[in-house]
């Protein structure tokens, strides 16, 4: 009975910060952490320590609560029914209506119809052509309803500029007056109507690992007066992911349904698609604005890489960006979005999803999750959790940025983009881009507003929107994260797992693409 019982005790110390390999936001040099699976007396600590420590039952605890906490959200998610007030099939006309706007932030997926609230009827239009040349630059593409068949299209409040707000999608659902729905059928007539007004625009496709400075680059751009920028329409979101479904469906993504394999049958399908939609993309944003800015820079979503060398076909002259960052710093930035920059319940997540517990990585939306739901990442660890997508979500670009380079060098890239140039030196940076990519362009010249440029210089250019993990609030000044790392060694070498995982052409979350501006 005088016997010392057996113990199971983790004592991790650090000099460094770091509690075995998790890293820890802190003020003092020394810092322990103590898991204690303990059935006698307690251990004490060092007296030179400032001691953390987690019972077992506790961190099992708060798992547990965590876990239910997302249970709850799906069940309720899953099994509430919504009845929707909008059609739920295929139109064969063209129609109107007017909507009330959504101001309540949106954190889901890509936006839709269901987002909008209808304020009246249907009003049908029998001569879509006609009413394009009258109306059309005074709607701007904002999605694709599958189920109808249509192309959406929003009419903004009166006075509202769709550039004040950091993302197009967003602006138009929370100004939205009226939606004009056009059948895919129709939509090539609609564009060779309006195609002579736009053949002189010059698109620029931003390609984007996530998390790397290139809403940024939009304001940049639209502080000039020869450029603008469309940040991540969400119309050729909904292309990529629906592509993704399709060339998945023997994966273990579910079955695309009819109406996606009618639309996209082939790749010349789905190249009429992109085409047309960046048509009426490019009508709206050149004829409604005063400027009439014809050069136009449009900043993708990571998932339209899939569909990269399909839109290349669909306009050849365009320029190609690729901007990218460190892996393991992209994998930070969404966890402390994603925690809001909330460390404790960061941790526990991590060890949830280490013990196996945690894969509700399901809850995320299609455009997160398509890239890693591609079957060469089926084998990969902690599949079905927010570590698996956020990683795959990454990598997946970067491999698919690598070979569109390999396959493509005439046209992928005209400009590779490392996020520390522009972190360093954000003018200096946006000068040598505008520079390599041949728009005439310098900041001295007669009518190029300098304050407007100092004030994107300055401001957190995600401000105002829910992709800000420091503020919510329009026009708040940037600053730098100075704390402490959130992700060590174990998120690194997961990081290079995944890379593996994608390909044989990312070496790791170190990697650098031959030619970056740095």
């Amino acid at each position: 009975g005088d016997q010392e019982r057996e113990k199971s005790h983790f004592l991790f110390n650090t000099e460094h910060g770091h509690i075995g390999d998790f890293p820890l936001l802190h003020s003092n040099n020394l810092m322990a952490w103590s898991v204690d699976f303990r059935v006698s007396d307690n251990l004490p600590f060092h007296e030179d320590q400032v001691g953390l420590t987690m019972d077992f039952l506790t961190v099992t605890a708060a798992i547990v609560v965590l876990t239910l906490v997302v249970v709850y959200y799906y069940v309720v998610s899953r099994t509430t029914t919504n009845t929707s007030p909008w059609p739920k099939d295929k139109q064969s006309h063209a129609y109107t209506r007017k909507v009330i706007p959504n101001y309540k932030e949106v954190r889901g997926g890509l936006h839709s119809l269901d987002y909008l609230t209808p304020a009246g009827g249907i009003t049908t239009i029998y001569d879509i052509t006609g009413f394009v040349s009258r109306h059309g630059n005074e709607f701007t593409a904002y999605c694709i309803d599958w189920e109808q068949e249509v192309v959406v299209l929003i009419r903004l409040l009166d006075g509202v500029d769709l550039k004040r707000h950091p993302f197009l999608r967003d602006a138009m659902r929370q100004n939205a007056a009226e939606v004009l729905c056009i059948p895919l059928a129709q939509l090539q007539a609609v564009a060779d109507t309006i195609a002579d007004d736009v053949a002189h625009v010059e698109e620029v496709f931003v390609y984007i690992s996530a998390r790397c400075g290139s809403t940024l680059l939009t304001r940049l751009v639209e502080s000039t007066s020869v450029a603008q920028a469309a940040s991540e329409p969400d119309v050729l979101s909904d292309i990529s992911v629906a592509v993704q479904r399709l060339r998945s469906q023997n994966g273990q993504t579910s079955a695309a349904p009819p109406s996606l394999s009618a639309a996209l049958s082939t790749e010349e399908d789905i190249v009429v698609l992109l085409r047309n939609v960046v048509t009426l993309l490019n009508y709206n944003l050149v004829t409604s604005g005063p400027r009439r800015r014809s050069v136009i820079f449009y900043k993708l979503s990571n998932e339209v890489l899939l569909v990269a060398d399909l839109l290349s076909r669909a306009f050849p002259a365009a320029k190609a960006i690729f901007m990218y960052r460190n892996g393991l710093e992209v994998l930070e930035s969404f966890q402390r979005l994603t925690f809001r920059h909330k460390y404790v319940p960061y941790v526990v997540t991590r060890l949830a999803v280490r013990l196996g517990f945690f894969r509700y990585g399901s809850l995320l939306p299609d455009y997160m999750r398509c890239l890693g739901d591609d079957p060469k990442f089926s084998t990969l660890r902690y599949r079905g959790t927010l570590m698996f997508y956020y990683a795959t979500y990454w990598a997946g670009a970067m491999q698919c940025a690598a070979e569109l380079q390999n396959k493509h060098r005439g046209h992928f890239f005209h400009v590779v983009l490392n996020y520390t140039a522009i972190a360093n030196d954000k003018e200096k940076t946006f000068r040598l881009l505008m520079r390599k990519l041949g728009v005439n362009w310098s900041p001295g010249e007669p009518g190029e507003d300098r304050m407007k440029m100092e004030k994107a210089l300055v401001e957190d250019s995600q401000a105002g929107s829910n992709a800000s993990a420091r503020t919510t609030t329009p026009g708040e000044k940037w600053v730098k994260d100075e704390s402490s790392p959130w992700c060590g060694h174990w998120e690194r070498e997961y990081v290079r797992e995944a890379c593996r995982h994608a390909g044989n052409d990312i070496s790791g979350p170190d990697f650098v693409f031959p030619g970056s501006i740095l």
